[in-house]
């Protein structure tokens, strides 16, 4: 229970009676509090003589507990409907800078969920690789809201992007203790987030950290840079003008949007450029259409519209499904790179192009689990400028199964869903298999046939000749000793190729 003063219980008080005049309240207490974007959310569990609610202030609202069992998921609601009501105008311009900083909470949230299931040594390294991947995505948001630098450092190098966002944020000696507690809280999250996904004796303890690290960081560094980017200033902050108008352009680091920015009639000072139109669809960066609807559901009980005290229990849904979408788009950066060896796997396979998983490094040192032998690894280095290249494909979410029993999920290889860049520069959420830290054996070599279709896969596609030299083709192999498995994977290759 958190402390409460009487001003604030009054204050919900009120607000409950005034929404459920029937009810008698029997119990409240105040059970958490959280600040997004600048706003702070107390969360108030209220009983009554007939029910239980959730009150959750900044725009305060109720929520029965029947709907929303869970206080985190009537808080998360909560957050998303604040960010969506107001529709001014001057607020629809501001979508274009809060919404993508949503899916940033939502992994937030995934992280934490993780911490909640984390029982082994890989699902503690996989909280870390989690915590790392909302700091690469909240550096990711950040540089597509506005352009910081004309000099623009690899788009998953963390350490340079803090450097310029938290000196543009908060520049010179007035700054220097805020610009120096904002990068420390960065810099901390990300080294103890890279330290967990490759430690051998993380426990529990570190994963609840790595998650309250990011929580800590990332709530301080959204706030400063929403606030940054959603205000035009009052007057010139450099001559006191209030004579400021709107400049457009494009900007050549991101080609094809339209960039605003204010600009001072008087002396010239220009502020920070923000996109606001997709030039070559000629539609806004957010657009909605349909009409307004209030269907939702959300875990059992459906949300066809929010209770209100006094409604009558709402039936829970049966045979539901949750959890996160299928994912659609895979990931191949080994053997499977080679279109007609994945197709045997999953036949719904397309190649969609090359794409970059960034952060990680190529390691043949996957243990085989039926030929004892290496095969590849996408890495999580603490690097920032190490990636994997490989090749993203399309499939069919119904073939996934084949395609997990074949790659051995949960037993050497671990599914995941990481971001990759493709070939036209965008982030993509998209399946990979990544090898378990129990899998990983450095001693060993792949075949040769297996180098081979690795090989072959990177030619198919083009990757760079570079990357499929030093990667690649420098990596010794052996023979393998079962030589009728030799021949029949050599042939197999050559009809590929063939």
């Amino acid at each position: 229970m958190l402390k409460a003063s009487e001003d604030e219980i009054e204050a919900v008080r009120e607000y409950f009676e005034w929404q459920a005049p029937d009810l008698e309240v029997t119990f409240m207490q105040k059970v958490y509090s959280e600040a997004v974007l600048n706003t702070r959310h107390d969360v108030w569990d209220i009983h009554t003589n007939k029910d239980r609610w959730w009150v959750i202030t900044g725009n305060t609202n109720l929520y029965s507990q029947q709907q929303f069992p869970s206080m985190d998921l009537a808080l998360t609601f909560h957050i998303g409907l604040i960010l969506r009501v107001p529709r001014t105008e001057d607020q629809q311009r501001d979508d274009v800078r809060v919404l993508p900083f949503g899916r940033v909470f939502e992994m937030m949230e995934e992280a934490g969920a993780a911490v909640t299931q984390a029982h082994n040594l890989a699902g503690y390294q996989a909280v870390g690789v989690g915590c790392r991947e909302t700091l690469l995505q909240l550096i990711g948001v950040a540089q597509d809201a506005a352009v910081w630098t004309e000099t623009p450092p690899q788009r998953a190098n963390f350490r340079a992007w803090t450097e310029i966002i938290c000196n543009d944020l908060m520049p010179g000696e007035t700054n220097k203790e805020r610009r120096g507690a904002l990068k420390g809280a960065l810099e901390s999250a990300w080294t103890f987030s890279n330290w967990l996904t490759h430690s051998k004796s993380a426990s529990w303890v570190d994963a609840d950290m790595a998650h309250s690290l990011i929580q800590h960081a990332i709530g301080m560094a959204s706030s400063l840079i929403l606030r940054e980017l959603r205000g035009v200033p009052e007057a010139c902050p450099d001559c006191g003008s209030n004579n400021l108008e709107p400049e457009q352009g494009e900007n050549t680091a991101a080609p094809g949007v339209l960039w605003e920015r204010p600009r001072c009639t008087a002396c010239g000072w220009a502020g920070r450029p923000v996109p606001i139109l997709n030039i070559e669809s000629g539609q806004a960066i957010i657009t909605r259409e349909g009409e307004e609807s209030d269907g939702h559901s959300i875990m059992t009980v459906p949300l066809r519209t929010i209770r209100k005290p006094g409604d009558p229990p709402v039936e829970p849904l049966k045979d539901t499904v949750t959890g996160p979408p299928e994912p659609t788009e895979y990931f191949a950066y080994g053997s499977n790179m080679a279109t007609a060896r994945l197709r045997e796997r999953m036949p719904s396979a397309k190649p969609l192009g090359v794409a970059t998983l960034p952060g990680h490094t190529l390691r043949f040192h996957k243990r085989s689990k039926k030929d004892k032998s290496a095969k590849c690894n996408a890495l999580a280095t603490a690097d920032d400028d190490s990636a994997v290249i490989g090749v993203l494909f399309s499939f069919d979410p119904a073939e996934r199964g084949k395609l997990d029993a074949f790659e051995g999920a949960g037993k050497g290889y671990d599914a995941r869903v990481v971001t990759v860049i493709n070939h036209k520069g965008r982030r993509r959420k998209v399946l990979t298999y990544l090898a378990s830290p129990d899998a990983i054996d450095n001693s060993l070599k792949p075949y040769s046939w297996y180098k081979a279709h690795v090989l072959a896969g990177a030619k198919e596609h083009d990757l760079p000749a570079d990357y499929v030299a030093e990667h690649i083709e420098a990596v010794e192999a052996v023979e393998d000793p079962d030589t009728a498995r030799d021949q029949k994977e050599r042939a197999a290759l050559s009809n590929s190729e063939g």
